[in-house]
């Protein structure tokens, strides 16, 4: 799900990936996609978000910039990140997204789980199926201070992959958990089911559960205080260099629908 963060010194940070692009002759690969999303703000009105990645990869570093429109239709980087690899794993600073479990489908869904914010710069490091993440509470203050670690492990039991992460914030020692399973039921159809703790919410369990075939995503969520709350549905694919989804949540309730559609272009 986009979160329109905005940095002071984006167009310093354009200019450095440009004379990346530039000196490109010393990257292995350089990828990268120009898409637009539609979907429903808080006015129910349904608006358009523009957003273009790039991502660049050598034998031993990486980079890349995520620049996406915001409310008033301007340019704003969302998301950066530049690290150095290995074969077991790797390190990486910037403005990142989280290690945290989620769900949803492209844009809906989610709506009961524990979400702690990523909003922020960190420091993520992985090795193998362990990953973990640190997240200062301002770079421009005092780099050596954390507002939150975050620790994600993975695991694969057959046709069975599960995952368990946590997230803890310093100051207040709290912790936010989730756990997923997805199973292949067979070649077509798969199954996923998530579940988060928060004591901070006053519905601290919730789940979410999706089933996916060819193509086709169907989800209900809900929370300990109303176990079916949200249902919903989507259809992702691709075509040749081309991604689109559409998709529509279901708020059993409100009986409030939540559309949502976009595309890419990747090269």
């Amino acid at each position: 799900m986009n979160k329109q963060k905005g940095k002071p010194h984006m167009q310093k940070l354009l200019l450095i990936i440009s004379a990346l692009l530039i000196s490109g002759s010393s990257f292995a690969g350089i990828t990268g996609s120009v898409g637009v999303d539609f979907s429903e703000n808080a006015s129910d009105n349904i608006i358009a978000t523009k957003d273009i990645d790039l991502n660049i990869s050598s034998d031993v570093g990486f980079a890349s910039i995520a620049v996406i429109t915001n409310a008033s239709d301007q340019l704003v980087l969302d998301e950066y990140s530049l690290g150095v690899k290995h074969t077991n794993g790797s390190i990486s600073y910037g403005e990142q997204s989280d290690i945290f479990i989620g769900g949803g489908l492209e844009v809906v869904g989610a709506d009961t789980l524990a979400n702690p914010s990523d909003a922020g710069e960190s420091i993520i490091g992985s090795w193998n199926k362990t990953t973990v993440r640190f997240k200062f509470t301002d770079t421009g203050t005092d780099i050596t201070d954390f507002d939150t670690v975050q620790l994600k492990h993975s695991i694969d039991v057959g046709k069975l992959a599960l995952s368990g992460a946590v997230d803890h914030t310093i100051d207040g020692n709290t912790n936010v958990y989730a756990l997923s399973s997805t199973v292949a039921l067979n070649d077509d159809v798969s199954w996923t089911a998530i579940g988060t703790h928060d004591n901070s919410l006053t519905d601290k369990v919730a789940y979410e559960s999706i089933i996916t075939t060819k193509g086709v995503s169907l989800f209900v969520n809900g929370d300990e205080g109303d176990w079916s709350q949200n249902v919903g549905a989507g259809y992702k694919t691709s075509w040749k260099s081309v991604d689109w989804y559409a998709e529509a949540g279901y708020n059993i309730d409100t009986k409030d629908v939540t559309p949502a559609a976009g595309m890419s272009v990747n090269f």
